[in-house]
């Protein structure tokens, strides 16, 4: 069982949010300068160094509600609220995405999968969001790529993989691309289009051609099926966010039931707040309290 499973499956699993996120804001006609900040806020937490810092600890892979509790205090850190039933699809949602993204690139190393995903993401940014960001965080995976023996690679795609066996659930997206089959399996790569198979951790959503909110609110033949967008979102915030990604602190540890309670989007501190004491057995570093 790999130690270096959890970068991996928190940040493509988090921009995978990021691209949800986006094309929801995108279909409800939400102002450009109201997304900006909602994306902003969101990949701010998301690549912060810190909480890169203790993504990158060797450890056992997360849990899986370790993770999604994560996800969601991560989606829950904008100016963007989405209510418990949406948080619930969006996890339903990225895991699906990601799960058949590493299931049909049999031949592609999944880091490049990850560096797919963040540089779509950072296609998504205001030209004002710090590029180094996406830098620090591709050459975390390059540094951590150049230590993995063949051996430790193959014990980290196998990790992965047994980590997302549990998810079943039909996408519509999947669905409508010809990506997914009608009992919820993933179709094998010889019966998908080239264009998606080389383009593993790009933003899906470019290529469906709903283009109208309304499309997305039919009602599915299969309640187990899950649309591609999520329920309205319940507000955007007028207020302007001021300082920087620079500026951010970020207080407590990650992957120990933690809790990020709040952002406050004048001066853009990050709060983490553990909900439950820290667990000894965890070699966590501490996250600094204050940033230099």
């Amino acid at each position: 069982m790999s130690h270096f499973a959890t970068p991996l499956i928190v940040i493509n699993l988090g921009c995978e949010m990021v691209y949800v996120i986006e094309q929801r804001l995108k279909m409800q006609k939400i102002p450009l300068n109201k997304s900006e900040k909602v994306l902003t806020e969101i990949v701010t937490v998301l690549l912060h160094p810190k909480l890169m810092e203790d993504l990158f600890l060797p450890q056992p892979v997360a849990p899986h509600a370790v993770i999604k509790q994560l996800i969601s205090d991560i989606s829950a850190c904008s100016i963007m609220k989405l209510d418990d039933y949406s948080t619930n699809k969006l996890w339903d949602l990225i895991t699906m995405i990601f799960k058949w993204q590493i299931s049909v690139g049999i031949n592609q190393n999944i880091f490049d999968i990850t560096r797919r995903h963040l540089s779509g993401i950072a296609a998504l940014m205001p030209m004002t969001f710090p590029k180094n960001i996406y830098k620090e965080a591709i050459d975390n995976f390059n540094t951590l790529i150049r230590k993995l023996s063949d051996d430790d690679y193959k014990s980290l795609s196998n990790t992965i993989t047994l980590w997302f066996t549990e998810y079943h659930s039909k996408i519509s997206v999947l669905l409508r691309l010809g990506l997914q089959n009608r009992d919820g399996s993933i179709k094998l790569p010889g019966m998908i289009n080239i264009k998606f198979l080389k383009n593993l951790g790009e933003n899906i959503y470019k290529h469906d051609k709903k283009t109208y909110i309304d499309d997305y609110e039919v009602t599915c033949c299969d309640n187990n099926e899950i649309n591609c967008l999520l329920a309205p979102i319940e507000s955007v915030s007028p207020k302007k966010i001021q300082g920087s990604f620079n500026n951010a602190k970020i207080n407590g540890s990650l992957l120990n039931n933690i809790e990020i309670s709040h952002v406050n989007v004048f001066n853009n501190d990050l709060n983490f707040i553990p909900t439950v004491p820290r667990s000894t057995n965890e070699d966590l570093l501490e996250m600094l309290k204050n940033e230099a």
